[in-house]
């Protein structure tokens, strides 16, 4: 073996074990509780060597949770060309997004919170571009169904992409006002509060019978 794919492999070695030093952080604190400084101790490096790879504490847990990211959008593109319904489309989007959401909720903030600013900061312009056109994908599959609809008469001829956008505005409102109202012994009303902005702006759009 070469020096070149020595180094190489060294890298690639440095990184899985910082990742896999992250990964425990973050699962035992969640992403606010964590620090660089506790994933430098557990990784047995210090936090100056992080930055060697990561620029930031959301670019070293974008890089950790992206295949759950990938895994969605994945899952938003199979529904959007699938058999169902248009309207069926919609409710089913919205229910993967909300399973990815209840699934690691951390991750789904990381989207939420995008800043165009502070994340040309924060992260790789190439892992940016990466969230950038997931989340543009995410929102394409949502309008795509809305046309679909329109085009099959289901709904009125609402512009399908502005549509989109308040289906996905409504979804974060929710979370966010939910989540502020949360308390250990309180009802969470989180999905059947979704479930209803859902229906309401579906039955806003659909096309009158007959």
């Amino acid at each position: 073996m070469g020096i070149k794919e020595r180094r190489l492999r060294e890298k690639n070695n440095r990184i899985r074990q910082l990742k896999e030093s992250a990964a425990v952080v973050f699962r035992e604190k969640g992403f606010a509780g964590a620090t660089m400084e506790e994933v430098a101790r557990r990784a047995e490096v210090s936090k100056a060597a992080i930055y060697l790879y990561f620029r930031s504490k959301e670019d070293l847990y974008y890089s950790l949770i992206e295949p759950a990211l990938n895994r969605l959008s994945q899952k938003l593109i199979q529904l959007a060309a699938s058999p169902l319904p248009p309207e069926e489309k919609v409710k089913a989007m919205a229910q993967a997004t909300y399973e990815f959401y209840e699934a690691d909720p951390d991750a789904y903030h990381l989207v939420a919170r995008y800043k165009a600013q502070e994340f040309d900061r924060l992260l790789t312009a190439e892992k940016l571009n990466h969230l950038r056109n997931l989340m543009k994908s995410n929102l394409y599959q949502v309008e795509k169904a809305i046309a679909e609809g329109i085009e099959a008469g289901v709904f009125k001829a609402v512009d399908a992409k502005l549509t989109s956008i308040i289906i996905w505005n409504a979804f974060m409102g929710v979370i966010q006002f939910q989540e502020n109202r949360m308390a250990p012994g309180r009802r969470d009303y989180r999905r059947s509060t979704l479930e209803a902005a859902l229906e309401m702006i579906l039955a806003g759009i659909k096309a009158p019978r007959g």
